[in-house]
């Protein structure tokens, strides 16, 4: 099995920190596939990861993952926009 490094980028810190504590408490399995999405459109891999009502979005190069947000699913295509990355 493969290594890989995960980091955060700071508008995914502040979203953990904004988390109501219900939240926090949740438990992800990474190990479904179909909470797992990839998002079309982007010049890289990036996912869309789906945990009761919040969505985690992230990207893979190679042995690197890359936690952008961490939101309300409500609030995911704003963030999309926000993000200001090109599409294809």
């Amino acid at each position: 099995m493969s290594r890989s490094t995960v980091q955060l980028t700071r508008a995914a810190v502040k979203d953990l920190d904004d988390l109501p504590g219900p939240a926090r408490g949740e438990e992800t399995s990474l190990g479904r596939p179909s909470q797992i999405k990839r998002l079309k459109g982007f010049p890289f891999l990036l996912y869309r990861l789906r945990s009761g009502d919040y969505r985690v979005l992230y990207r893979v190069d190679e042995a690197l993952v890359t936690v952008m947000r961490v939101i309300n699913r409500k609030d995911l295509e704003r963030a999309l926009r926000r993000l200001g990355l090109p599409r294809r």
